[in-house]
């Protein structure tokens, strides 16, 4: 991933500059054109409609793991739940194949950006976790790195135990917290994971995650925003019934490179120098 300096303050959408813009082009356009292109917004590069389905299916019986650590979604019905993914997600239930509105990912993004300034300006006290760092790690510490950047407190720490984990455990990586095996990052729906995270940064103001994370963020009552891809449908419901979260709908498994145009809209990746 390209290297940028750091910025103080996110740009919005119409301060963008155009990367190859067509003559007239709206920064807007551009901004969606740059998204659909990278393959994290659009028609799912990896989701089908039978995949989002038997998300949805998961969380209306119940599964734990589907719910991704929320409470408050007990009495949902398959009709509600496709209504909150097309109000998160602008995806169409009826439609052959599972898509993510660009104009929702970029409403999003710049939902994002904006709590997450406010939150900076606030001193708020603010924690960073992901489950996908193979994917999201670079929007992770974009998070890390605005609250360092400010007059906020970045909550972390270096080892946690998760409980019932057996060998996965909890490290901090620039700021924020991913699950380890001790030998690699691992892809984990943070479900068991989320309440020991929490446990172990104290209770902060905001929390910047996805998956179970996020939704134990949400459970404790901490405002959360979250990445949210169309099989964790739990996040959309949450949002849906009024939960304080900001939701940005993105695919979360592209490779890394495919999240730089996400980037640049927050403001650029992470100055190298913060990274640890």
């Amino acid at each position: 991933m390209s290297r940028r300096p750091r910025r103080d303050r996110p740009p919005r959408l119409d301060d963008l500059p155009a990367p190859e813009p067509t003559p007239g082009e709206p920064a807007v356009a551009t901004a969606r054109r740059r998204l659909v292109a990278a393959r994290i917004t659009g028609v799912h590069p990896d989701l089908g409609r039978a995949a989002v389905r038997a998300a949805v299916r998961a969380l209306v019986a119940g599964d734990p793991r589907a719910r991704l650590g929320c409470d408050g979604l007990d009495g949902c019905d398959p009709a509600e739940v496709r209504a909150a993914l097309v109000a998160s997600h602008g995806d169409d239930p009826d439609a052959s194949r599972a898509v993510i509105d660009p104009d929702a990912t970029l409403a999003g993004l710049r939902a994002a950006a904006d709590r997450l300034q406010a939150a900076v300006a606030a001193g708020a006290r603010v924690a960073v976790a992901t489950s996908r760092p193979a994917s999201l790690l670079g929007l992770a510490r974009w998070a890390a790195d605005t609250v360092r950047a400010g007059d906020a407190t970045l909550l972390g720490g270096t080892t946690a135990t998760i409980e019932g984990g057996g060998r996965r455990e909890l490290w901090w990586t620039g700021g924020v917290a991913v699950v380890t095996d001790g030998q690699a990052l691992l892809a984990h729906d943070g479900v068991p994971g989320g309440d020991d995270w929490l446990f172990a940064v104290g209770r902060p103001d905001l929390v910047v995650a996805d998956r179970g994370f996020a939704g134990a963020a949400l459970r404790a009552g901490v405002e959360t925003v979250a990445w949210a891809d169309l099989d964790a449908p739990a996040l959309a419901l949450a949002a849906a019934r009024g939960r304080a979260v900001v939701l940005v709908p993105l695919a979360e498994r592209r490779p890394p490179t495919a999240y730089e145009a996400a980037l640049d809209l927050l403001g650029g990746p992470p100055d190298p120098t913060s990274l640890g």
